[in-house]
């Protein structure tokens, strides 16, 4: 890490640090507070504000920024981190654009908000405490009906299948996906399997209303598994109320970056 990055990241913790030892009423004050200095901090490394189809920077260094108490967490401070870090590995491994794995970056913290509420759920709580519990409701119900077990979600953004890339050269297993690291770094991976996906359906069959301008609207229904709805064209993400919520939690993000 060069010299100007290391104090960056240095007076960047100092104020994260006090939003997160503040308490009570003044909590959200400090927390609008964290939002503006980080952001004059930023555009002061030349940092600029990034918006999807109005960048095409391919190796950009990347900065997401909380704009809301919401995801002013340890938790959330760690997941955002790990996209930012690892931004460069995983686009050589998924050869993916700058551009498509920024927008994929603040799409997973709206999984990260919709699934868990930033790992704050009282359902993930009891979930991740007694999976076994989980996998036997699981079962008696395919006896009940006839269908098959699905596997569990597990983790902070809850996903039920890793990929095998992030698997091999990260190490991550269902067993860790509550490391706020983990689930950032499996969560990309799917995304951006899951986005080659759509691309290939959306030629496949011919499915010229999902222009990039929509690929937030739709790329959800792959990830909570109703990718049948692109295919049929019966997905309507304006009265979905999973799509709805994972937007209002991205915009939760302010992302930055700037050129190397």
């Amino acid at each position: 890490m060069q010299l100007k990055e290391f104090w960056l990241s240095i007076r960047i913790a100092l104020i994260v640090a006090v939003v997160l030892l503040d308490s009570g009423h003044a909590f959200s004050q400090s927390s609008s507070w964290s939002s503006q200095m980080e952001t004059a901090l930023l555009q002061d490394q030349g940092f600029q504000s990034w918006k999807w189809l109005e960048s095409d920077c391919d190796d950009c260094q990347i900065m997401l920024v909380p704009n809301s108490d919401e995801v002013q967490t340890i938790q959330v401070r760690r997941f955002i981190q790990a996209l930012a870090v690892n931004k460069i590995e995983l686009q050589k491994m998924y050869k993916v654009s700058g551009e498509e794995y920024t927008l994929l970056a603040q799409m997973s913290v709206g999984i990260l908000g919709r699934e868990t509420r930033f790992g704050e759920s009282a359902r993930y709580k009891v979930k991740e405490a007694m999976p076994w519990a989980v996998s036997l409701a699981k079962v008696m119900r395919s006896v009940t009906t006839g269908k098959g077990v699905d596997p569990n979600s597990r983790g902070l953004t809850q996903i039920k299948f890793l990929p095998g890339a992030v698997v091999e050269k990260f190490g991550i297993t269902s067993e860790n996906l509550d490391i706020p690291e983990n689930a950032a770094i499996a969560t990309m991976g799917y995304l951006i399997e899951a986005l080659k996906q759509m691309k290939t359906r959306i030629k496949t069959y011919h499915l010229d209303h999902i222009t990039p301008d929509k690929y937030a609207d739709y790329l959800p229904y792959i990830y909570f598994g109703r990718s049948k709805s692109l295919i049929d064209k019966t997905a309507v993400p304006e009265q979905n109320s999973y799509v709805q919520a994972l937007k209002k939690y991205m915009s939760m993000i302010d992302v930055f970056e700037r050129q190397p």
